[in-house]
């Protein structure tokens, strides 16, 4: 009989769903110069992007440790689990899914590991970790879940704009960066996390209000034609902005289930800065 943990990183924004999953969370360590502070317990979003926004500094990050990761893992053999679905920030930002996959034999035999690559972060990650501990609490096994899984990883896409590409560029998170540099100042892209996992840029425009305008005229085309939508949307310090767009988008997408704001944990706003504004959906039925 499987007994089945779902887990995922504090990328995938859990603190800041209004709720408890009951999903163990693998922590990163937020890095002010030489201040080190657990994200999500020792800093929160409003106190990390307020500290953002006022100083000058581009804080980074350090990710879980592979001790931390062998204590959850033999908490779970304790608690006899059969297995542990990790669903990890993509693979394209972060190497935390590559660690959990390297215990895999040094696990086996006592707890198994499976390693989901989201190929996405913020709560579009989270999101899939949720469904899937909704499926395991169901008594759905491994299977269905990794399944129904890679289902939302093939059925998803996320725009965002973002305020400066400063914090993308210098933490070598932007893919193809190169174009940019000489242009930060300049322009507002409007940024993709493509099908690999990558931050790419999709186009070029001179103004944020532009940029959002354009983010959303891509996102809604893409969706039109589904059945039904789940759609997120996600802002680090544009509460006020994310509420509009919401809005916009449930006057513009009647396939679209309530539409949700979350804001972007600091795991990932060390790396994208203040004044995000995004949208992701999952396409639920065709």
């Amino acid at each position: 009989m499987e007994k089945i943990a779902i887990v995922t990183d504090v990328n995938a924004g859990l603190d800041y769903i209004g709720y408890d999953p009951k999903i163990p969370v693998l922590r990163s360590i937020i890095n002010f110069g030489d201040e080190h502070y657990v994200d999500g317990i020792e800093i929160k979003a409003d106190e990390f992007y307020e500290r953002l926004s006022k100083e000058d500094i581009i804080p980074s990050t350090s990710a879980p440790t592979v001790g931390e990761t062998m204590k959850l893992l033999d908490q779970l053999i304790e608690e006899k689990y059969t297995d542990m679905i990790m669903y990890a920030i993509s693979f394209q930002l972060s190497s935390i899914g590559q660690m959990v996959e390297t215990l895999k034999d040094e696990y086996e035999g006592k707890i198994n590991i499976h390693v989901v690559d989201t190929k996405v972060a913020t709560y579009i990650q989270g999101y899939m970790a949720v469904v899937a501990k909704k499926m395991a609490d169901e008594g759905k096994s491994v299977k269905e879940i990794l399944d129904y899984s890679d289902y939302l990883i093939n059925h998803q896409h996320a725009y965002f704009i973002v305020d400066d590409l400063k914090y993308l560029v210098k933490n070598g998170r932007l893919s193809g960066a190169a174009g940019f540099v000489g242009n930060l100042l300049k322009i507002k892209p409007v940024l993709e996390l493509n099908k690999e996992g990558k931050i790419v840029s999709k186009e070029k425009i001179k103004t944020h209000k532009r940029a959002v305008e354009r983010g959303l005229e891509l996102f809604i085309s893409e969706i039109k034609d589904a059945k039904k939508v789940q759609i997120m949307v996600l802002h680090t310090l544009r509460e006020a902005e994310a509420k509009e767009v919401a809005k916009y988008l449930q006057e513009k997408c009647p396939n679209a289930l309530p539409i949700e704001i979350h804001m972007v944990t600091p795991a990932v706003g060390a790396h994208i800065g203040c004044g995000i504004l995004g949208f992701g959906y999952f396409i639920l039925e065709e």
